[in-house]
């Protein structure tokens, strides 16, 4: 099932974080949730918060892998280039569809094309891609990890020190920052808030430089090196990069919706912690009883995003809500995780909902993998 080159701790990760995707975004009442399980308001960092930085790393440890396939086949640079820009637009088309069904099954306004959505989450994964891949089959290791860090030291200079036109002073709040300024010019009517949207243009400048040190720790884990230094050397630049977050932070704080330069050294080094644990448990221990439900997430994420994703959304809109015996009507994952809450309480009850709903999920995803139906772009 698993070629050579196939990582299997990667795999196992992908599942992990796709797995706490579900779970964290598809509850069966949004207004009961465990607060570890929601997203920062602001500054800060909850569980949810590491999902969405972490499968940007994962997508950068790929590409290494997913490159060396194609250049062993001897692949021409344009045949590469080819499939770099098709697949980009496949993930962002893919994203902006995601955005334009839920808007036009409930109801929601922006589903026409003077004022949908255009950025998302797999846009934003789309666009560091496509970045990424050329930065990839441009510049050695010494220049993808200098791109890294320039982009992440410009980005905190020009949030940090200097003032959008006509504000005073530099802001990190909700308004008056660059990220907005910049959002509310170019793309004014297509945000995902009047006047925000947190997976914009400049954000996904450091995005790509969470891609790009996912793709040199991608490198190093094909390189000739031993497994036991692989291991160390994980853990101890993942603790580093922990710490340096933590410490950055100090001055430019944690920050998912701006994608901060603390975030992405914070989150990265969380990443090369856990990928470290996996690869020494599961590649070179070979302890992998316990990866299956992981890897059969994971060799199918894509699947589980878009598919999963849309399929949530149609069960809570309001073509299949559930008259109740008080007169009332609820989205059919709120009456489940009512069931549920009778004997467990409410928060409970909508937490085992979406565990539920991942089970249901796992289930279909486990025939795919024995039919070995694979869903890739």
């Amino acid at each position: 099932m698993r070629s050579k080159e196939r990582l299997l701790s990667l795999d196992i990760f992908r599942g992990m974080t796709l797995i706490a995707m579900t779970v964290v975004n598809m509850p069966g009442d949004h207004h009961y949730t465990y607060a570890a399980v929601r997203h920062a308001e602001w500054n800060g960092w909850t569980i949810a918060d590491l999902i969405f930085p972490f499968f940007i790393f994962i997508v950068g440890v790929a590409m290494p892998y997913s490159f060396a396939g194609r250049q062993a086949r001897a692949d021409s640079k344009r045949k590469l280039l080819g499939h770099i820009l098709l697949r980009s637009a496949i993930l962002f088309a893919v994203g902006v569809f995601m955005t334009w069904y839920y808007n036009f099954m409930s109801g929601i306004p922006r589903y026409h094309l003077a004022n949908i959505r255009i950025f998302g989450a797999l846009q934003r994964i789309a666009l560091c891609y496509f970045f990424a891949s050329i930065l990839y089959l441009r510049l050695k290791n010494r220049g993808l990890a200098i791109t890294a860090t320039v982009i992440l030291v410009l980005y905190f200079i020009l949030l940090k020190f200097v003032p959008v036109p006509g504000q005073a002073a530099p802001v990190l709040g909700r308004e008056g920052n660059w990220v907005q300024f910049i959002d509310l010019h170019v793309m004014p009517n297509h945000l995902f808030y009047d006047h925000w949207e947190s997976k914009g243009w400049l954000g996904t400048f450091p995005a790509l430089a969470n891609m790009l040190i996912g793709l040199l720790a991608g490198v190093y884990l094909r390189s000739s090196h031993s497994g036991m230094e692989k291991v160390r050397s994980f853990l101890v630049a993942g603790n580093v990069g922990i710490l340096l977050g933590l410490v950055w932070s100090l001055w430019f704080p944690i920050n998912q919706n701006l994608w901060t330069s603390s975030l992405v050294v914070f989150m990265c080094g969380m990443a090369m912690v856990i990928l470290g644990c996996c690869y020494y448990v599961a590649d070179v221990r070979k302890i992998t009883w316990w990866t299956k439900p992981f890897v059969i997430v994971g060799v199918n994420s894509l699947f589980l995003w878009v598919v999963a994703g849309t399929t949530d959304s149609l069960t809570n809109l309001e073509l299949v809500k559930i008259s109740l015996a008080d007169g009332t009507k609820a989205p059919l994952p709120e009456v489940i995780s009512r069931f549920f809450a009778s004997w467990i309480g409410p928060v409970n009850g909508s937490e085992l909902y979406a565990f539920a709903w991942m089970a249901l999920w796992l289930g279909v995803l486990t025939v795919m993998y024995k039919k070995r139906i694979i869903v890739k772009v």
